[in-house]
């Protein structure tokens, strides 16, 4: 049996339980609107890492409102299978609500043999304003163009709209070389619901990783 520690994993990371999915719980508060967009602003990759693609991940979302725990870890065992890497939530080995105990997660790692641990924390939120500007005049009356152009103007102004962002950390940890292997941060933009936000974060981290060629 392999004898992982984790303590990356299990370290830092494993105390931002009230924080980790806490994306997903205000996301419930977002715009009414959707304009969903998930976009990766940074990576990084560990120059100490040097092994191999992985091709069996054990999905962990940390937080303490289980059902959004079990509704990341799905989604991103889809988005990684829909790459083709064979991935399983932690919730379908440990379904308790309470957090998770490292020393039990670690001997599920080892005993599954997971080569890789993806585990994923809220990093800032950011609320913007942006100016939005009204249609233009389109009047071609020359006598009457100062008038109709301020006219159209007080008919259909410009705003600003309220961009909220949300980052994320998406960590990926060797079981091998007991290493954090990669890192990536994606931001999505005005998230419309929890359910939204979870799957396009999971189907950007996931495509991002097959891009890199983390995984197989």
């Amino acid at each position: 049996m392999r004898t992982t520690t984790f303590a990356p994993v299990f370290g830092r990371s494993a105390h931002v339980g009230a924080v980790a999915l806490a994306l997903f719980v205000l996301a419930g508060g977002a715009c009414k609107k959707s304009q969903t967009q998930t976009t990766i602003p940074a990576t990084w990759r560990n120059p100490e890492f040097t092994g191999g693609r992985f091709t069996k991940i054990f999905v962990i979302g940390v937080g303490r409102n289980d059902a959004y725990r079990r509704l990341y870890e799905d989604s991103m065992v889809r988005a990684l299978e829909a790459e083709g890497t064979t991935a399983q939530a932690s919730w379908t080995l440990f379904p308790e609500s309470d957090k998770l105990q490292g020393a039990r997660v670690l001997v599920a790692v080892n005993e599954k043999e997971f080569d890789a641990v993806v585990i994923a924390r809220l990093r800032s939120v950011r609320e913007e304003e942006e100016y939005v500007p009204g249609k233009p005049p389109t009047s071609s009356d020359l006598y009457m163009s100062g008038y109709n152009e301020a006219y159209a103007v007080n008919r259909d102004p410009g705003y600003y709209k309220t961009n909220t962002t949300y980052r994320v950390e998406t960590a990926l940890y060797s079981a091998v070389d007991e290493m954090v292997a990669w890192v990536v941060l994606s931001d999505t933009v005005n998230p419309n619901s929890v359910e939204e936000v979870i799957q396009s974060v999971s189907s950007s981290v996931a495509k991002q990783m097959r891009a890199e060629g983390l995984i197989d």
